[in-house]
């Protein structure tokens, strides 16, 4: 049996060499993503948990975040904070390695478990461990926080308002559909909708109801990735239907959610 699976897994990862893969562990929290071939636009979003380094291998990558737009070109590489607001776009010719690390995960493993978990991904070992590197480089240069990015350059009150916001973010993240409404959120955090909508965006840069799809974007990649049926995966991750769900999951990701299963390749180390 164990046999007829790994003959399994080298036939998926044949099929969709070509395209995407997703290389992830559950222990770690860590995810390898390579793609290449595909127009795609990844829309304005922020990673509620990972930090994400990325290397372009070649086409032309344009990172817009808060600071600017970049256009990168083979052998440039970026980083991303948790929550710093950014979209991206890669060209049709384009070839791109990308590398997100859960927080808690890298804290916990001090880069030992990343090193070891991308010993095992078979592509392009020259440019995975460096990226390894530069990966904990950028992670030394920027400390680590579930803060937004932005909280550093506020007054005292504004850090405030940013943690009542802050905790409002972590019971999404745990559960999306946790609250209902914009007076629901706002209640809990202490504001008046207004003041909480407004607080909300200007610590991540998107509204809260753009911050709840991301939720459930990331709980359906993980009911998916489980082997959960796509229509239960749909309710249970707050979409109104199958349809709703693959739609959305499509213009974010640049793929089906059948596919997405199909190129994912679990590793535990």
């Amino acid at each position: 049996m164990k046999k007829a699976i790994v003959k399994i897994r080298k036939q998926r990862y044949q099929s969709f060499m070509n395209d995407t893969a997703y290389y992830y562990t559950d222990s770690a929290k860590i995810e390898f993503i390579f793609t290449r071939g595909q127009t795609r636009n990844y829309p304005w979003h922020v990673h509620t948990r990972h930090w994400t380094a990325g290397v372009v291998r070649s086409g032309i990558v344009t990172l817009t975040t808060d600071a600017g737009v970049r256009r990168l070109r083979g052998g440039q590489r970026f980083f991303i904070r948790p929550y710093e607001p950014h979209s991206l776009s890669l060209s049709p010719e384009c070839s791109l390695l990308v590398l997100c690390v859960d927080s808690v995960g890298v804290l916990s493993t001090e880069h030992g478990a990343l090193h070891e978990f991308l010993r095992h991904i078979p592509l392009f070992q020259d440019q995975v461990q460096p990226l390894a590197q530069s990966f904990a480089l950028a992670c030394a240069e920027n400390p680590f926080s579930d803060m937004p990015a932005r909280r550093h350059s506020r007054e005292a009150s504004d850090a405030l308002i940013s943690r009542s916001v802050q905790a409002v973010m972590l019971l999404i993240k745990d559960d999306p559909n946790k609250f209902s409404s914009i007076e629901q959120m706002a209640d809990h955090a202490g504001y008046s909708p207004w003041h909480f909508l407004r607080a909300f965006q200007k610590a991540t840069g998107i509204t809260p109801h753009a911050f709840k799809l991301l939720c459930r974007l990331r709980l359906l990649r993980d009911l998916l990735r489980s082997g959960t049926a796509s229509a239960t995966a749909a309710v249970s991750a707050g979409f109104s239907d199958q349809s709703h769900m693959h739609k959305v999951f499509k213009r974010h990701h640049g793929m089906t959610p059948k596919q997405f299963t199909q190129a994912s390749f679990r590793l535990e180390l």
